[in-house]
């Protein structure tokens, strides 16, 4: 994943309505993650396999 990109998964971890929204960061960082309700316009979704 890019440095500053954006991708929504469906993981069900956050609850019912809600997605995870994982932002790639620079090299030696940490992916930022957090549940964010899903905007009606956003299309498509990835879904989450351990």
């Amino acid at each position: 994943m890019a440095p500053y990109e954006v991708a929504f998964v469906r993981d069900f971890s956050c609850g019912p309505g809600r997605v995870m929204k994982v932002t790639g960061a620079i090299r030696g960082l940490h992916r930022r993650k957090a549940c964010v309700m899903l905007p009606g316009e956003q299309a498509s979704l990835a879904t989450a396999t351990p």
